[in-house]
C-alpha cells in the first residue's frame, strides 16, 4: 500500500513543483521594456501602442479616493494590425524610485464606460474589436509620488517584452 502511494505521490509532487517553477519563470521573469519611439509609439505583438497622454484629476469628489491619494489618468492609443491584443493589467511606475501602482479605475469608483476601455480586449456583441481605440487607465498614487512616471503595458503574447511610455502629468 505504501509503495502504491509513493507511485502516485512522487510524480504528482514533481509535476506540481515543476509546474510552479515553470510558471514563475515564464510569467514572472524579468521584463524587457521597449521604450516609445520619438513619435511616442511602440510596435509590439502586431499592434501599435501609443502615444500616451496623461493628466491628474483635479476634482475627485465624485469618486471613492482615499485621503492622501491623487488620481492620475492615462490614455494609451491601441491600433491592432491583426488579432486584437490581450495584456496584463497596465502599471504606473515612479521613475525615480521604482514604486509601482496597478490600474484602479473600478476601485476608485470611476464608472465603467463603453467608450473608455481599461482592458486591452475590447468587444461589442461578443466580437473582438480590431479598430483603433484608447486604453483609459486610472491610477491612485500617494501624494508624495513624483513624476516623471512610466506607464507599462504588457501584451500577453509578447511576454517578457512590454511597451513603456514616459509621462509627467
Amino acid at each position: 500500500m505504501a509503495l502504491a502511494a509513493l507511485v502516485v505521490l512522487v510524480p504528482t509532487t514533481v509535476f506540481v513543483i515543476g509546474g510552479n517553477e515553470w510558471q514563475d519563470y515564464f510569467l514572472y521573469r524579468s521584463t524587457v521594456p521597449i521604450d516609445a519611439n520619438a513619435d511616442g509609439t511602440v510596435e509590439l505583438d502586431d499592434t501599435t501602442w501609443g502615444p500616451a497622454r496623461s493628466a491628474e484629476l483635479d476634482d475627485t469628489s465624485a469618486y471613492t479616493v482615499p485621503a492622501g491619494v491623487r488620481v492620475i489618468v492615462v490614455a494609451v492609443a491601441v491600433d491592432p494590425h491583426g488579432e486584437p491584443p490581450g495584456c496584463l493589467s497596465p502599471q504606473l511606475v515612479e521613475q525615480s524610485t521604482g514604486r509601482q501602482w496597478n490600474e484602479m479605475r473600478s476601485e476608485l469608483g470611476i464608472p465603467y464606460s463603453s467608450e473608455e476601455s481599461s482592458s486591452c480586449i475590447v468587444a461589442t456583441d461578443d466580437e473582438p474589436v480590431i479598430d483603433p481605440y484608447e486604453l483609459i487607465l486610472a491610477f491612485g498614487v500617494p501624494d508624495d509620488a513624483e513624476g516623471p512616471f512610466w506607464v507599462e503595458v504588457s501584451p500577453t503574447d509578447a511576454i517578457p517584452y512590454l511597451a513603456r511610455f514616459s509621462i509627467d502629468p
